[in-house]
């Protein structure tokens, strides 16, 4: 009964966690940066090996975007979404203290987290009040 209980603290304690990472992602990671157009130059695929789920990737984006008059080619986006294919462009956010490092969105992951948190935080209750009796 309570390996029971400490996993549903656990589930709490993460979904807790999992919702206040999402508003940090939605409402803050991007704070103090600009925000502006670029263009997907490339995409590598990088195969990380085989698991018993089949094959993995990464895949790093390459973008061109203008600062002030400057160019910015090639420049390694930190982030990757499904959408994104070459030639396509995307909104970046930059640092004005160093443009040259491209920032991409992250509303999209903070928002499922936002939902998933308090989803997984019931399950974690039900589970608590379950073991309790």
């Amino acid at each position: 009964m309570l390996s029971k209980k400490l996993f549903a603290i656990t589930i709490l304690l993460i979904s807790v966690g999992a919702f206040i990472f999402g508003i940090h992602l939605t409402f803050f990671s991007n704070k103090g940066l600009k925000k502006t157009d670029a263009l997907i130059t490339r995409i590598d695929e990088i195969y990380l090996g085989h698991d018993e789920d089949g094959d993995d990737y990464d895949y790093e984006v390459y973008v061109q975007y203008e600062v002030d008059g400057k160019k910015y080619i090639d420049a390694r986006l930190d982030t990757f979404e499904g959408s994104y294919k070459e030639g396509k462009t995307i909104k970046i956010y930059y640092d004005p203290a160093d443009p040259s490092v491209p920032h991409g969105e992250t509303k999209g992951m903070g928002i499922y987290l936002m939902i998933a948190g308090p989803v997984i935080f019931l399950i974690g209750l039900f589970i608590l009040l379950k073991s309790s009796r």
